[in-house]
């Protein structure tokens, strides 16, 4: 399954989620993302396999861990 992106405001807010991901035993890793692909200008975001998305992002709204875009993946 390809990689996508989840774009974050802060590299703080990106290292909770690697976290939060680390708990759900969902490999991922933090990013620097070009701000230029992305509407809001996001400079980090989360790395991670496509078909734990829906896991994940579940999971982040349950602690109140807000993402942008994803990239690389349709929704």
């Amino acid at each position: 399954m390809p990689d996508c992106i989840l774009t974050m405001k802060s590299r703080t807010q990106a290292e909770s989620a690697r976290r939060i991901a680390g708990d759900l035993r969902i490999p991922a890793s933090v990013v620097s993302v070009d701000p230029s692909v992305t509407r809001h200008g996001c400079a980090f975001g989360l790395r991670f396999s496509c078909d734990t998305a829906g896991r994940l992002q579940s999971a982040l709204s349950r602690k109140n861990v807000s993402w942008g875009e994803m990239i690389g993946a349709r929704r």
